[in-house]
């Protein structure tokens, strides 16, 4: 016998006894749930209302489902893995073990996503991009299309990485007002803006128009200063 637990409509998660899932066809249809032909649950499954798991797709032992979540076709979700709130999770697509993907997050067909990583709220990952092993990216983020991301990489709220890129070098700073993240090929993103490291060094009516104070303006020249020698390396 398997272990499986369902929410319900309060989300309360309610634990079912099952040899086979088409035991439980009642409890899935009731709560809007799709599990498709030749699809994989692991043991302690959580799986939230209104959650579709693709054809033959694989889902580990103890992974967590959100509410309205999409796993796409032949997609593998790794053990331990936690999907949010209505993400989507493209064809082909593998999730690590003790994954966390966030809520309304986007990953695109044939992405992988390495063991310990963190994907955040609204984040997009395109098609066929390769994030690697403890990898964060932040809430809104983008990864563009065959970017490859990598190992303990921190890529900052909202940034945007170019498609392609294969950014094995990675900076990420905290900074008083906004995160700063180098995105590979000259760029950096500094909240929600991505410019050179020209146009940002040339560029400090953008920091006036955003309000920082004059010692906020000096503290971010200096992270991009930092940064320009850091690609030099």
């Amino acid at each position: 016998m398997k272990t499986i637990y369902l929410h319900d409509r309060n989300w309360n998660k309610i634990q079912f006894e099952y040899s086979d899932i088409s035991e439980l066809k009642e409890e899935l249809e009731s709560r809007g749930i799709r599990i498709g032909d030749g699809a994989s649950i692991g043991i302690n499954v959580s799986i939230g209302i209104n959650a579709s798991i693709g054809d033959r797709a694989s889902i580990g032992d103890r992974a967590s489902i959100g509410y309205g979540a999409n796993i796409g076709y032949r997609a593998s979700i790794g053990d331990g893995a936690s999907i949010g709130y209505r993400a989507s999770i493209g064809i082909d697509a593998s999730i690590g073990i003790n994954t966390s993907i966030g809520d309304r997050a986007s990953i695109g067909n044939l992405v992988s996503i390495g063991i310990d990583a963190s994907i955040g709220d609204r984040a997009s990952i395109g098609y066929g991009a390769n994030i690697g092993y403890r990898a964060s990216i932040g809430d809104g983020a983008n990864i563009g299309i065959g970017a490859s991301i990598g190992i303990d990489a921190n890529i900052g709220i909202g940034a945007s990485i170019g498609d392609g890129v294969n950014l094995q070098k990675n900076i990420y700073i905290k900074g008083s007002r906004h995160s700063v993240t180098y995105c590979g090929n000259n760029k950096i993103s500094i909240g929600c803006i991505n410019l050179d490291i020209t146009e940002w060094l040339n560029s400090k009516e953008i920091g006036i128009e955003e309000n920082y104070s004059e010692e906020q303006i000096k503290e971010y020249e200096g992270y991009i200063l930092l940064i320009q020698q850091f690609v030099k390396l």
